[in-house]
């Protein structure tokens, strides 16, 4: 199902009413969501080590679509990725969560508390796959917990269908290919309803190929091939991760799968510090040389 495709239970829905049309209107709107149905290419920077907001505004100022709270590799807490939720909605960026794992239990907390998108690391069954796109979405379309003024919604209070209509709307749900067992079922994976962008964690999977940090083997274009063929086939968008050393290889798969959606995991927080402070330390030594 494309990202612009509802599941079937909308056939049934009744014409929204008012307060429906309110609750639409009043969604934060997901930005990249909306940019990577028109194929475009999006960015979000991943952030590990900062804990004050101010790094958000600076990703927005920097150009950046969205950024990237990672729970995965980092010791953020639900509070402090909160922080940075809220401060990329207050910033018009889309902000975006990974979750440490496959267990859904994260899924509507990190939503609840402001993001927009959601990645889910290590899955390998289509199973996996529907578990994470249900949890991250409200009935009909899923199965996430019903709450009540939600920041996605500007704290707006609404029926409860047709808020969850909204919310769903702007919701995105990513799922990495990122192990062997992901390959074997890729494309039951890929047909899942509600499954937006399939991102492939290049490094974990260099590593499962028995070749950690070997990019250029050739398994791994060969693996975007075939991603970006059942992204094709689906309506989903494609994902590359774990190349922001390799933008020669980024520039690479990224006009390979020309037309589609790209979603680019940029650099961390870390990488960006240490890259310009590495630049100046660089220029100023060679006064002693």
């Amino acid at each position: 199902m494309s990202l612009d495709h509802h599941s079937s239970v909308s056939d049934h829905r009744t014409a929204p009413s008012q307060p429906a049309a309110s609750a639409a209107r009043n969604a934060k709107p997901n930005s990249m969501k909306q940019q990577l149905k028109q194929g475009k290419v999006v960015s979000a920077m991943s952030l590990r080590y900062s804990r004050g907001v101010e790094i958000v505004g600076f990703a927005k100022a920097a150009g950046m679509q969205g950024v990237l709270v990672d729970l995965e590799h980092s010791s953020i807490d639900l509070d402090q990725c909160m922080q940075f939720t809220l401060a990329a909605l207050a910033h018009h960026i889309t902000p975006v969560v990974r979750v440490p794992s496959t267990a859904c239990s994260f899924v509507g907390r990190v939503l609840d508390g402001g993001a927009q998108a959601v990645i889910i690391p290590h899955v390998r069954t289509a199973q996996d796959a529907l578990d994470a796109a249900r949890a991250a979405r409200f009935f009909p379309d899923g199965e996430r917990s019903a709450i009540g003024g939600l920041a996605a919604l500007q704290y707006g209070s609404y029926p409860t269908i047709e808020a969850n209509i909204a919310a769903n709307e702007q919701v995105m749900c990513i799922i990495m290919i990122e192990t062997l067992e992901s390959l074997e079922n890729l494309d039951e994976i890929a047909a899942t309803d509600n499954v937006d962008v399939l991102l492939i964690g290049t490094n974990d999977m260099s590593a499962c190929l028995g070749a950690p940090g070997n990019h250029d083997d050739k398994r791994i274009t060969e693996i975007y091939e075939r991603v970006i063929s059942v992204c094709r086939k689906n309506g989903k968008a494609i994902g590359i991760g774990g190349l922001y050393a390799r933008q020669d290889l980024i520039d690479k798969f990224i006009h390979m799968a020309s037309g589609l959606g790209r979603f680019i995991m940029c650099g961390s927080d870390q990488d960006y510090v240490l890259e310009g402070a590495r630049r100046t330390a660089k220029w100023l030594e060679t006064y002693n040389s």
